[in-house]
């Protein structure tokens, strides 16, 4: 057992290495994704800037702004890091490789992750100083440190089963356009990633408490002093965790179908659209 664990996680330290070499450093990618990164968050920022109320404390406006940022920053590294690159691997021949070998997908995932958390604090830490010299500093303080830490764990488990089901649309139909689009742009939006369920109107509000990523939202915002959840606290912590573990159960089987259903009929073509 001690030798497989060993294997897996030299695996793991291959997969980075090279994803950091051949994606970050030798492409540029790390430079020019910083430079993109950078543009989007000024024109993301501008317009809030430009039309917030002017008897709100900038602080709380920093503070609304940067938390959503965040939020849809998080979303996007579900998306883009682990969605995207199971497409490139797919696309690559470099999936098939890796089953044939014996070896899980999963080193694959488990390769890019310290990727992603540098990258994702490294995208937050950009955020604050932009917020700070177009508004003001964002304030961030806690009022509630274990329902934090609920929410980032249920958060976390939105996000990896969201890349199982997009992996699974992806190794089913070859394509990843319509869940993408879907996922990363209006799902945030419109289940309070942007902005507090209290602030939406009725119906949208109802069909946000629908999805599961709603409720690390505002799980987060609430154990931050933000906002008032809409639902009784008890009910909101209690949602948290059973909605997200059932979605990561959901989204484990259905990859898992597809998954031995391409071993059958064999990989489709990939395309992003």
């Amino acid at each position: 057992m001690t030798g497989e664990v060993c294997e897996f996680l030299n695996s793991i330290r291959v997969v980075f290495v090279s994803y950091v070499k051949a994606e970050l450093l030798r492409s540029r990618g790390f430079f020019v994704g910083l430079l993109s990164m950078a543009t989007w968050l000024v024109l993301f920022m501008l317009p809030m800037t430009l039309f917030r109320d002017p008897e709100m404390p900038a602080g709380l406006v920093s503070t609304y702004m940067f938390v959503g940022v965040a939020i849809f920053q998080a979303y996007s590294v579900s998306t883009w890091d682990w969605g995207w690159e199971l497409r490139d691997a797919l696309f690559r021949g470099v999936l098939e490789n890796v089953l044939v070998s014996g070896s899980s997908m999963f080193v694959l995932y488990a390769g890019i992750v310290p990727v992603t958390v540098s990258w994702l604090t490294l995208s937050l830490t950009l955020t604050y100083v932009i917020l700070s010299i177009l508004v003001a500093p964002p304030v961030l303080h806690v009022s509630n440190a274990a329902l934090l830490v609920l929410g980032i764990f249920s958060l976390m488990l939105v996000l990896f089963a969201y890349a199982l089901v997009l992996g699974a649309t992806l190794i089913a139909s070859g394509t990843s356009g319509i869940v993408v689009e879907f996922v990363s742009w209006i799902l945030p939006i419109a289940t309070g990633g942007i902005t507090p369920l209290a602030n939406l109107p009725i119906a949208m509000r109802y069909a946000a408490l629908l999805t599961p990523f709603s409720y690390p939202a505002e799980l987060l915002r609430h154990s931050l002093g933000l906002s008032t959840p809409v639902l009784p606290e008890v009910t909101l912590v209690a949602t948290s965790i059973l909605y997200p573990l059932g979605f990561l159960a959901g989204g484990y089987a259905y990859f898992r179908t597809q998954l031995r259903r391409m071993l059958k009929e064999g990989v489709k073509t990939v395309s992003l659209w």
